[in-house]
């Protein structure tokens, strides 16, 4: 997979303090968690936006339009989280 340029920020980050990266997009384990439980309310990774919406977790694109609704009932974290970086590097692909 190419590198791809990402701003990675959470909803609390101002925009002066994001930081640039020169990694893949990455969403782990860990962080799916806290949007489920409802520690975060939305993890922002570049142009894209992962947010949950009811038992779903959304991934969001540039202009606000829904790349993907992961759906959680799978309960299995990891697999969420290599479902929701998939559809991120998908989105990245198209720029």
């Amino acid at each position: 997979m190419p590198t791809i340029h990402v701003i990675a920020m959470s909803d609390q980050i101002a925009e002066d303090e994001i930081e640039q990266l020169e990694t893949a997009p990455s969403v782990g384990p860990s962080l799916i968690g806290d949007l489920l439980i409802g520690e975060l309310d939305s993890w922002h990774l570049g142009i894209c936006v992962v947010r949950k919406d009811g038992d779903d977790l959304l991934v969001c694109g540039e202009n606000g339009q829904v790349v993907d609704r992961v759906h959680t009932e799978v309960k299995n974290p990891t697999k969420i989280a290599d479902t929701i970086n998939s559809a991120i590097a998908s989105e990245y692909g198209e720029l």
